[in-house]
């Protein structure tokens, strides 16, 4: 039995690195968007059992070893039970290789629960002291529970990817809407790039993908991720992917990474329900201010039911958007 404490903390471990790696399925990416306070997940697994390793292995040398290995395994294992709750209620998807992590925890705690039982069997105080030992690792097993309660935290805390860059609390929002591979959007690029710097500070802005052509789905969730988790380096992305765009129809991870990998950006995972919410938004707006061409943009003051519409490259010009800013601002 005594093997069995170091194979479990040995194993926890290996599957915590393998987080890390992201060596794992769809559910895993959801898990691995959590954090205990802001420490990834897997990274926090790999300092528990690198430190339950060695412990595991010379506690029964160390003064105090067992009941550090007691109070540490029934931390983690109120600790696991608070991710169970997490990937049932919240995630709504079983991660294998966290399940497979709380089993280990799992394993690990009914081993020095047998452990304390079988050491106290004979005495005549033994009742006695298993009731005080099992109050002790049940008060472990809340500290850890109430440590992930508090410290755990999905990142960005929010339901949903917020896609808006420039001055987000402006009442005014600017709509620009375009296709990966429509020329007049091609041709007036650079305008928008060059207008961009002033428009964000004046009105908050939304890039709205309009697949006249359907290739440009293939793009949107990269550029979405961008929009999302990159606004300082956007219009750089941007740029980036309308240059790959003139280069390829389908682009696959590897070519998105090398495009944007000279701006020091790292592709991430993004979740199906934001792709979802983010094509619906697109659709939402294009349709319901009657967008029909590309390349469009929408200035609009929802607060006040005011908008303008400005279509095609000769009407798409710094001057009429900051000019429309300003009268809708009003």
């Amino acid at each position: 039995m005594k093997i069995l404490l170091p194979l479990a903390s040995g194993a926890g471990l290996v599957l915590s690195v393998m987080s890390v790696l992201g060596i794992c399925s769809s559910a895993c990416s959801e898990a691995a968007r959590y954090s205990l306070f802001s420490m990834s997940l897997g990274w926090f697994g790999c300092a528990f059992f690198g430190l339950m390793l060695p412990l595991s292995l010379l506690r029964k040398g160390l003064p105090w070893g067992d009941a550090l290995c007691s109070l540490l395994v029934f931390a983690a294992a109120g600790a696991e039970a608070r991710f169970i709750w997490l990937q049932k209620f919240v995630i709504g998807a079983w991660c294998p290789v966290c399940l497979a992590i709380a089993a280990a925890v799992a394993c690990a705690a009914l081993v020095l629960l047998m452990e304390t039982v079988t050491g106290l069997q004979g005495s005549e105080q033994g009742m006695k002291r298993f009731f005080k030992q099992l109050l002790l690792l049940l008060a472990a097993f809340a500290g850890g529970l109430a440590l992930t309660l508090a410290g755990v935290q999905q990142e960005a805390e929010s339901a949903v990817i917020n896609p808006y860059l420039g001055k987000v609390e402006s009442p005014v929002t600017v709509y620009f809407i375009s296709d990966w591979f429509c020329p007049g959007c091609r041709k007036v690029e650079p305008e928008i790039e060059r207008m961009y710097p002033e428009v964000a500070k004046l009105a908050r802005v939304a890039f709205i993908d309009y697949p006249i052509h359907p290739e440009t789905a293939n793009f949107t969730p990269y550029n979405l991720q961008f929009m999302a988790y990159e606004k300082v380096k956007y219009p750089r992305l941007r740029q980036a992917l309308s240059e790959l765009a003139t280069r390829t129809k389908a682009p696959s991870p590897d070519q998105v990474q090398a495009a944007v990998a000279p701006l020091g950006v790292k592709l991430r995972q993004i979740n199906y329900s934001d792709v979802l919410y983010i094509s619906q938004l697109n659709l939402t707006t294009y349709r319901g201010y009657g967008i029909k061409v590309t390349p469009s943009v929408v200035i609009a003051n929802s607060g006040k039911n005011r908008v303008k519409v400005l279509q095609g490259t000769s009407e798409i010009t710094a001057a009429a958007v900051n000019n429309a800013i300003t009268e809708l601002s009003k």
